[in-house]
């Protein structure tokens, strides 16, 4: 049995209504929980509902409510499925995070955040087991529900954004390689334990007309040194490339960097695509 805590914003909105029109309707208030338990399985007092019905307490009256009508959030979301993390402590503070060492990957993000009604901070950490990052961090029990709610919730966001959250996907995992021997041969990566979500990637670029293949790139169990510490990986790891010169101009012209040294480096490939390749008379954006 779940409780008001327990729910999201949308929710609690939907059973207070419910427990408004069931009043009117004369039902008593030991009857109106009741019926809560039986129809959402949500335990909440008989002070509670007496409370709403008379109006003294709001439920979401200190709850930050997030624009889930954004393309922002589609970028929130990409950077989720990435480097960003979600948490919950004691205090039952719902925290986001993004820890990075790109300050203006870190600024975007906090920008993404404000945009769909957080308050993020963003500051400099420095660790001395490993080098110092930016950290972006902001609270919302609403964004932290929907995060680790319903992945095809998360999928949908994506589809009708599939700019901004392959953007924010790619600022979090992508690296840009050239070939030394030749600038016009160049390659996007991005790796993720999670297979699913670079299928999920695959399929929204492959509407864009960007070819890219998922692969495994490591297995569970293969070495691997950090730092000087050698390790090994727990899970498998998958890549998506995106490998075809087309398609990397596709990309970088659709879909880019936030991260100036990432994107600096898709210009050097767009350079020497554009100068010698048959494209030239490509239309960029």
């Amino acid at each position: 049995m779940r409780v008001l805590r327990d729910l999201t914003p949308q929710e609690v909105e939907e059973i207070r209504k419910e427990v408004e029109r069931l009043r009117e309707d004369g039902l008593s208030y030991s009857g109106i929980t009741k019926v809560v338990e039986e129809e959402y399985g949500v335990r909440i007092s008989k002070a509670t509902v007496i409370r709403w019905c008379k109006g003294e307490s709001d439920p979401l009256r200190k709850v930050r409510r997030i624009n889930l009508e954004s393309p922002l959030l589609a970028y929130v979301v990409g950077v989720y499925f990435g480097d960003g993390s979600v948490s919950l402590d004691e205090r039952y503070r719902y925290r986001i995070r993004l820890k990075v060492i790109d300050r203006e990957f870190a600024e975007a993000f906090a920008k993404a955040l404000e945009g769909i009604g957080l308050r993020p901070s963003i500051y400099w950490e420095n660790d001395s087991s490993r080098v110092g990052r930016w950290v972006v961090e902001a609270t919302s029990k609403e964004l932290y529900m929907f995060l680790t709610g319903s992945r095809e919730k998360l999928f949908e966001v994506a589809r009708r954004w599939p700019v901004e959250f392959l953007r924010g996907f790619f600022d979090s995992e992508g690296s840009v390689s050239i070939s030394k021997k030749n600038p016009q041969k160049a390659s996007i990566t991005a790796d993720n334990y999670d297979k699913d979500v670079l299928e999920f990637c695959r399929e929204l670029l492959e509407g864009m007309a960007i070819h890219s293949t998922v692969y495994l790139a490591r297995k569970k169990g293969t070495k691997v040194v950090i730092r000087g510490q050698e390790y090994r990986y727990t899970s498998d790891l998958y890549r998506i490339s995106i490998h075809r010169r087309r398609s990397v101009a596709m990309f970088a012209e659709l879909v880019g960097f936030t991260i100036p040294r990432k994107q600096e480096r898709l210009e050097l490939f767009l350079q020497a695509y554009y100068s010698t390749s048959s494209e030239n008379n490509y239309h960029r954006k």
